[in-house]
């Protein structure tokens, strides 16, 4: 059964504290001890008689929802991906397949597999949200900034679990990528390196091609669907709070059709790819 597979992946991941640590705790740790860094830095620019910058007000939820929305960031969908090659491409290289496959079927061991790294995928969203929250608590701390819960008193509840949403399923596809890769490859060094390489080339392509959009909070319905990183940009956008000069984009349920489409066909071709192939000596 499916609920077996997910159970018996999620209890195999639990137990891998190395992979567990720089896939979901070393990114947020970094960014708390960057705060610190750069708090104990204004401070001592503030100690000086000639230098006092002035204190910067710190608002936590918009400090959550950025801290989200840079998962994006091909440096972090790297350590997000160690945690997509332990528990995609680990069986082929311990060549454990073999005991695996007579307990349950094909489809669900690697479903089974894709929604351990989703969860995996949501714990480490989270995590950088609270180390956003952790990092301005810090800077006010260290500063003497004032502390408030959003910008202009604005509500940001809905918008961070929007853009959280938005992330995760940005995660999900890199993750039903990272699965094609890992059967196609049986290589965990692969799993991580090709789907960032996709995303980077789909930034450099996207930096070419923006101006060239009519509106580029409305871009060409073909670049909306063929490119994952930019429906999740899109729909991003569109929840972001209201501002002056800011027009949220209209196309977001295109971009969240997008998005679940690959989430879909990726991990079907990864199911059928797995259900063919080869296992005798894995």
């Amino acid at each position: 059964m499916l609920a077996d597979a997910f159970a018996a992946e999620r209890l195999r991941f639990l137990r891998a504290r190395g992979t567990i640590f720089w896939s979901v705790l070393f990114v947020p740790l970094v960014g708390v001890a960057l705060a610190i860094i750069q708090g104990l830095f204004m401070r001592g620019l503030m100690n000086r008689v000639d230098a006092r910058p002035p204190t910067r007000a710190v608002y936590l939820l918009n400090q959550a929802v950025e801290s989200v929305s840079s998962s994006n960031f091909f440096l972090i969908q790297v350590f997000f991906l160690i945690a997509a090659a332990a528990i995609l491409a680990g069986d082929y290289r311990w060549e454990t397949w073999r005991l695996l496959t007579p307990r349950n079927t094909r489809a669900n061991l690697m479903l089974g597999k894709l929604a351990t790294f989703g969860l995996v995928a949501a714990a480490g969203l989270v995590l950088l949200a609270v180390s956003g929250v952790l990092s301005g608590l810090v800077a006010a701390g260290m500063t003497g900034g004032n502390v408030a819960w959003a910008r202009d008193g604005g509500e940001l509840i809905k918008p961070l679990a929007g853009v959280f949403v938005a992330a995760w399923l940005e995660m999900m596809v890199l993750g039903a990528l990272a699965a094609v890769v890992a059967v196609s490859t049986r290589a965990g060094l692969a799993t991580i390196l090709v789907p960032v390489a996709l995303w980077i080339v789909q930034a450099f392509i996207l930096g070419q091609a923006s101006g060239r959009f009519a509106d580029p909070m409305a871009p060409p319905l073909p670049w909306l669907i063929g490119s994952p990183a930019l429906a999740a940009d899109m729909l991003k956008a569109a929840l972001q709070p209201a501002s002056p000069g800011f027009t949220p984009p209209t196309v977001w349920p295109i971009a969240l059709a997008g998005l679940t489409g690959w989430i879909a066909g990726l991990t079907g071709l990864a199911v059928w790819l797995f259900g063919r192939q080869d296992l005798t000596r894995e």
